[in-house]
């Protein structure tokens, strides 16, 4: 593998670290759809899974007393309950429709969210939990990305930031453990042959990442960093939307 793709690798960690630790989602969003056009679909995917159980643990004991943990498993039983469904369907798929796959589930939850936002009712309860932890587990295992369907949640609930942010930490540590788990299991050795110090330099990206987070947090308006997270994902969106066009249509 030449070497610029393990360090656009742990750049890309970096950069999601820190958006993970200011708005508490955005870190599969802004990895899965640059990491399937480096590093192909099943690898980008089970990478970003494998990566996304470490950053919400660093964040974690920081936020503990706000952590909402009824909502916590009226989203994470029915992710779990869809996941093997959702990891045999892409164990099983082409690379091609995979890249579509990954484009399709964040321009679709980007588009709706941000319509959503415009809307003044709020629905909240089991019925939209429910529907939230299906669409975020499914979208965790086939593309690494889970964060549309909470955002959507987030809107229409509308749900405090700082609840938000401190709930979606064990969320993501549930689904990104049982879609790594899961899909190891229908396909082991599916992990990137990245060299060692990228591995080492991941993680360091991640504490990294935490760390710069908590200090831009402090400093930065919340509503700027949603819009870099909202165009990060679009951009890395149309690359992959495009690759997986090319390998559909040879």
């Amino acid at each position: 593998m030449e070497t610029l793709i393990p360090v656009a690798v742990v750049g890309l960690v970096l950069l999601a670290a820190v958006i993970q630790r200011l708005v508490g989602l955005g870190f599969g969003m802004v990895m899965a759809p640059f990491l399937v056009v480096l590093i192909g679909a099943h690898e980008g995917v089970m990478l970003v899974n494998f990566l996304s159980i470490f950053a919400p643990m660093l964040v974690l004991p920081r936020i503990w007393g706000d952590i909402e943990w009824r909502k916590v498993l009226w989203v994470g039983v029915p992710a779990l309950a869809i996941m093997p469904l959702a990891a045999w369907v892409s164990v099983n798929s082409p690379s091609g429709p995979l890249y579509v796959v990954v484009a399709a589930l964040v321009i679709i939850g980007l588009i709706t969210s941000m319509l959503l936002s415009r809307i003044t009712f709020e629905a909240d309860g089991p019925t939209t939990r429910l529907i939230a932890g299906v669409g975020a587990g499914a979208g965790t295992v086939i593309a690494g990305v889970g964060g549309p369907a909470m955002t959507i949640y987030a809107v229409v609930a509308r749900w405090p930031v700082m609840a938000m942010i401190a709930t979606l930490q064990p969320i993501w540590i549930f689904l990104s453990m049982g879609s790594f788990g899961i899909k190891w299991a229908f396909d082991d050795g599916a992990l990137p042959g990245l060299p060692i110090w990228a591995w080492a330099g991941s993680v360091a990206a991640i504490i990294a990442g935490i760390f710069i987070g908590e200090w831009l947090q402090r400093r930065i308006d919340e509503a700027l960093v949603r819009r870099l997270v909202l165009i990060l994902a679009f951009i890395g969106s149309i690359m992959a939307l495009i690759t997986g066009l090319r390998l559909i249509l040879g």
